[in-house]
């Protein structure tokens, strides 16, 4: 049975003022992993059309490199992030109990910022919609271009699509880790009780999860040199722990409705 927590004023700010330190550096670093294979895609396609006069090799080279900064550099923002949502992180798993003042306070702030919220929660959701057009763009040169054209046209166009997903999804995380910051000290939502003790065995295997993504990523990526299309894993590991995690969930309930 998780442990009550009796939280004082100064620990609840200390908490909201980190989480939201780190909702911005999490979320630049989200978005530079998303943005990570623009360049390299857009190499591809240029040299492809013709329209650059280099090897595919020394453009895949470059961006090869240039992913593998943008990876580094999202790295340092996730590892500056996690060290601000260490302050008080157990509040994330554990029962916490608020007086009333507290919770009256909580309350406020948390309504304060809803309209902040909704606001940015929009701007991301239709960056991500907005995302489609390009691709459909390039569907309208089916008739004039040969297959091989179209695929290469269609690599170009992808990176205004993923740019489009990189914005969209950083508003979205900025807003969300804000928002689930007042969610988790009021205990409410997917913070109730029970699903902060199965978040935590969630997060237990979350590391080695998205690790093993990265590795299959880049070690499909170099072997079969399909920078191109390998991009699609990142998307179906993200829906594929979104699963994980309700069964998971779901378990953890059952066993203690049992």
């Amino acid at each position: 049975m998780s442990q009550t927590k009796c939280l004082s004023q100064s620990s609840v700010h200390d908490f909201l003022s980190a989480r939201k330190r780190s909702s911005t550096l999490i979320a630049i670093g989200v978005m530079l992993c998303i943005f990570s294979p623009i360049t390299l895609l857009i190499l591809i396609s240029l040299t492809r059309l013709d329209i650059l006069a280099s090897s595919i090799n020394f453009v895949t080279g470059i961006g090869v490199i240039v992913l593998i900064l943008l990876v580094a550099a999202a790295v340092a923002l996730f590892i500056a992030g996690n060290h601000w949502l260490k302050v008080h992180e157990n509040f994330e798993y554990e029962e916490c109990n608020l007086s009333e003042e507290t919770k009256e306070q909580v309350l406020k702030l948390s309504k304060e910022y809803e309209n902040q919220h909704l606001v940015l929660k929009i701007i991301g959701i239709t960056f991500c919609i907005l995302s489609a057009i390009p691709l459909m763009t390039g569907s309208l040169f089916i008739g004039s271009l040969s297959n091989s054209r179209i695929d290469d046209l269609m690599t170009g166009l992808s990176t205004a699509t993923i740019f489009l997903v990189g914005i969209g999804v950083f508003f979205l995380v900025k807003t969300n880790i804000v928002r689930d910051s007042f969610n988790i000290i009021l205990q409410i939502e997917d913070y109730t009780t029970e699903k902060k003790a199965s978040k935590k065995i969630i997060e237990k295997y979350a590391t080695i999860y998205w690790m093993t993504i990265s590795f299959i990523y880049l070690a499909y990526s170099f072997i079969s040199k399909n920078w191109s299309q390998s991009w699609i894993i990142w998307p179906l590991a993200g829906i594929t722990y979104g699963i994980l995690e309700a069964i998971l969930s779901l378990k953890k309930k059952k066993s203690i409705s049992e």
